[in-house]
């Protein structure tokens, strides 16, 4: 029962100093997050982090890798929610909603990826890449979907449409603040026009669901536990 108690606060603690960094990279970028400020931020002396982390790369190559993990969850979640009758272009849509509520009011570590992915060391972001790519991967099959069905022109090359679609939507947290008449709803609507209107087809019809944000949260320190 020891030993299972002792683990138990180790998880936690380690789950704590993820968090702290997460939001500390997210809000000071990655060269100017320091790892004295993490510690502080998650209440431990600096040289706790070390017996959970054997580098300050290998603490942010954690935070990346639930950057993405807990983005694909929510985009996932969003999109197996919906009614059979969903067609292709609704499932887009949905991913679309829930990939920018995710950069925006739910996850401090997809804030911080889509902030620090091109300041961190050259090798830990070639080690983060099979994520970008796995993920990118479940995007590129939501829009061939719509291309078989008609809904997306069959002319465009699918990697530059989401490579474009990711740079829009994780800029987001570098600029969005909430303010009366610039909602989330007014952001997410505002990017389904834009990113959508130039890619359907003349065919293609309008939504037909209703995919309604939930009701808004606080954005959450909280992620799935790292493997």
């Amino acid at each position: 029962m020891a030993v299972t108690a002792r683990t138990s606060k180790s998880e936690r603690t380690r789950q704590r100093i993820l968090d702290a960094a997460a939001q500390t990279f997210m809000s000071q970028g990655y060269s100017s997050a320091r790892l004295s400020d993490i510690a502080a931020a998650a209440g431990l002396q600096t040289g706790s982090l070390y017996y959970h982390f054997d580098s300050r790369e290998a603490l942010v190559e954690e935070v990346l890798h639930l950057g993405i993990a807990v983005a694909w969850e929510h985009v996932r979640a969003a999109i197996d929610a919906l009614p059979p009758e969903a067609t292709p272009l609704d499932r887009l849509r949905a991913g679309i909603r829930a990939h920018t509520e995710v950069q925006l009011e739910i996850s401090d570590y997809s804030s911080a990826h889509a902030r620090i992915i091109g300041q961190v060391p050259p090798d830990v972001r070639r080690r983060n890449l099979v994520d970008q790519i796995n993920y990118g991967e479940y995007w590129d099959g939501l829009f061939r979907d719509a291309v078989a069905v008609g809904e997306v022109r069959a002319d465009l090359d699918l990697y530059v449409v989401r490579m474009l679609m990711f740079g829009a939507l994780n800029w987001t947290s570098e600029w969005y603040r909430a303010r009366a008449g610039r909602t989330l709803e007014v952001v997410v609507e505002q990017a389904l026009a834009l990113l959508l209107h130039g890619v359907t087809t003349a065919s293609a019809p309008a939504a037909s669901v209703a995919i309604s944000l939930p009701a808004a949260k606080s954005r959450s320190r909280r992620t799935p536990r790292s493997a």
